[in-house]
């Protein structure tokens, strides 16, 4: 039988009408459907290591298909996959992780309400106040319904997470056996555990908070506790890249020594440890090596014992300070020490009246910031100290080190100043600048012809 033309015309009409409308109102629905939802969270306290049920909807039946979300007031975050699981129950361990989530006060980790959310195939609402549970530090000792202890959660060994600090006192002091660095400040527990107790000068146990550095204080590791010009966390790193050197047998006596190898607690943590001559690298590639007597350079202050600014952690020729956020390690440095009152001096290309040499502040181009953990900064292969940040042909070693006295003996005086960073070039004094390639030499390969205006 024939359709006629107008009729199928209408049904077709109707059937697209129909059916973009019809499609996108089932997704949508589908899409709604399958958005998982938190109903219910239980128990509504619970410590590190203790488990959490989570029931709502539309979660995965296998494990490892969710995720559970912690967050904490400031918007950090830590992650668990559920040990059990159906479309609406999930069963979920709190990790060590959420530790770092806790609030820290007066040095102790406290009851933190955190908000939960679950990634299942999509992601469900954080929950609201009411569903989110709080969650206890590992000090606050109380136990959850299912009678579990803060050591239960990881007491593999004496020490579970290599942190210096044994399980048991980490709990008594309120640290996580579970976590490297419980504050998540960049210093393990048991460095800032025991840098505290040599700040303390070992007359009574670990002081357990300020002023003292804290495993507790997740803002403590920019301050220079033991007053080395050193910041706390860089003499952590400076432990680290020497090997984590612990010497518990040091602790004994009142002397000024650590059982750490750098400490933020004494000026002197290996006092007797006279610093490497550097293993230079530059005659591998027929270059002089630097022609300043080690170890003798390292020593900034011409005393006996060998202090922590003085050492060099990283071999690169450059004691600790010269490389140290308080240090005439990078340009800006430069900046302020020739801007201070002492000489006055404007950033280039501005010259010196009394000499017209320039070597203030130099911004034409950017310089690496030395690094006091890292020997070769700018990745060229040479050591940092034998190296030539601006490249004017004067080594590190032989700039830098004029900042802080008179490497090179020649009486530190040039351009009217009785005490001025400066070498012998040319027949006169100039005055250097590691990080200002015209600065002692104006006409180096690459100091710019052209001033800007």
């Amino acid at each position: 039988m024939r359709v006629p033309t107008t009729a199928l015309l209408v049904a077709l009409a109707t059937v697209v009408s129909i059916g973009p409308a019809t499609a996108p109102a089932s997704a949508a629905k589908r899409d709604q459907a399958a958005k998982p939802k938190i109903a219910r969270v239980t128990p509504m306290r619970v410590e590190v290591g203790q488990t959490l049920t989570i029931r709502g909807k539309n979660f995965k039946a296998r494990t490892r298909r969710n995720t559970v979300i912690f967050r904490g007031a400031s918007g950090r975050t830590a992650f668990a996959k559920p040990r059990r699981a159906t479309r609406r129950k999930l069963v979920v361990k709190v990790p060590a992780s959420v530790a770092r989530l806790l609030v820290v006060s007066a040095g102790k980790q406290r009851p933190t309400r955190l908000r939960l959310r679950v990634l299942a195939g999509r992601f469900s609402a954080f929950t609201p106040r009411r569903l989110s549970p709080v969650v206890l530090g590992l000090a606050d000792g109380e136990s959850g319904g299912e009678g579990q202890k803060p050591l239960a959660a990881c007491n593999s060994d004496s020490d579970h997470d290599d942190d210096l600090l044994g399980n048991v006192t980490e709990v008594e002091q309120g640290t996580d056996p579970c976590l490297l660095d419980t504050d998540g400040d960049g210093a393990s527990d048991g460095w800032e555990f025991y840098s505290a107790k040599d700040l303390n000068l070992k007359a009574v146990p670990y002081p357990g908070q300020r002023p003292y550095p804290n495993p507790l204080d997740p803002d403590d590791t920019g301050y220079d506790f033991d007053g080395d010009g050193l910041q706390a966390k860089e003499e952590y790193r400076a432990w680290v890249v020497t090997g984590r050197s612990f010497d518990p047998g040091r602790l004994v006596g009142a002397d000024l020594e650590s059982a750490l190898g750098y400490s933020d607690g004494t000026q002197t943590s290996r006092p007797g440890e006279v610093p490497a001559v550097p293993a230079w690298r530059g005659p591998s590639y027929g270059l002089a090596a630097p022609s300043a007597p080690f170890p003798g350079t390292f020593d900034l202050h011409g005393d006996a014992p060998w202090r922590d600014d003085e050492r060099d952690a990283d071999g690169d020729g450059l004691s600790n300070w010269l490389e140290s956020a308080r240090g005439p390690r990078e340009s800006v440095w430069w900046g302020a020490f020739w801007a201070s009152e002492r000489f006055k001096i404007e950033p280039w290309p501005k010259t010196i009246p009394a000499c017209g040499q320039a070597p203030g502040l130099f911004s034409e181009r950017p310089f690496a910031a030395l690094d006091l953990a890292d020997p070769d900064i700018d990745g060229d292969s040479l050591l940092d100290g034998e190296d030539d940040q601006d490249n004017d042909d004067f080594i590190n070693i032989v700039e830098v080190y004029e900042a802080l006295y008179d490497l090179d003996g020649n009486g530190q005086a040039a351009c009217g100043f009785p005490d001025i960073p400066s070498v012998s070039f040319g027949g006169e004094e100039r005055v250097v600048n590691p990080f200002n390639p015209c600065a002692p030499n104006p006409a180096s390969r690459t100091c710019p012809p052209y001033q800007p205006l």
